[in-house]
């Protein structure tokens, strides 16, 4: 099947969204009595549940992101708007221009990371520190997502010597002010 120009292949009379990038581009389907299984190059791309309506669109908010971050106003006006978790619906509407695109490339990242069940906790960890900011957000889904990386605190084996240094400052005192070395 051929991707149309607006992303979506049909199946049955029902379309179905693709990424965006594939427009134009060749797709198989492998069509089963109660899932739509997509695939690009032998990949899967992406499976919805079978729709028996007829006109339906079937499509998934998270493969539009990336196409979202070239032209941030239009998340408000977009088929799948409704789909996106409900706190990042608020933050996007109160946002605009570099903010919002900002807010939305962050929410690329937690998507391409695979992390989409943590994003109305990253907002709502966000709004109890009382900031949410695009670093404050960012900040939160780190301390989420990511794990830690400290190394262990270094055991040495040998004793440390202590060393008794205590260096004569008084040749800096001419630099401040102070007395000086003549």
């Amino acid at each position: 099947m051929r991707v149309n120009n607006y992303g979506y292949i049909a199946v049955d009379k029902n379309k179905y969204g693709v990424s965006p990038e594939l427009i134009n581009q060749r797709v198989q389907a492998k069509i089963f009595y109660d899932k739509i299984e997509i695939y690009y190059e032998h990949a899967l791309l992406k499976a919805y549940p079978r729709s028996y309506l007829r006109g339906e669109e079937v499509n998934d908010w998270k493969l539009y992101v990336a196409l979202l971050c070239k032209k941030p106003g239009a998340v408000e006006h977009t088929r799948f708007f409704e789909q996106m978790p409900s706190l990042w619906q608020a933050h996007l509407k109160s946002l605009e221009g570099t903010q919002r695109k900002s807010a939305l490339m962050l929410l690329m990242e937690i998507v391409r990371d695979d992390n989409t069940a943590l994003c109305d906790n990253v907002i709502a960890m966000a709004q109890g520190c009382g900031k949410t900011d695009i670093e404050t957000l960012r900040q939160c889904y780190y301390n989420l997502a990511k794990k830690p990386d400290r190394p262990d605190p270094l055991e040495l084996n040998i004793p440390v010597p202590e060393i008794n240094y205590n260096p004569d400052l008084s040749a800096y005192d001419c630099l401040t002010g102070g007395e000086s070395l003549a």
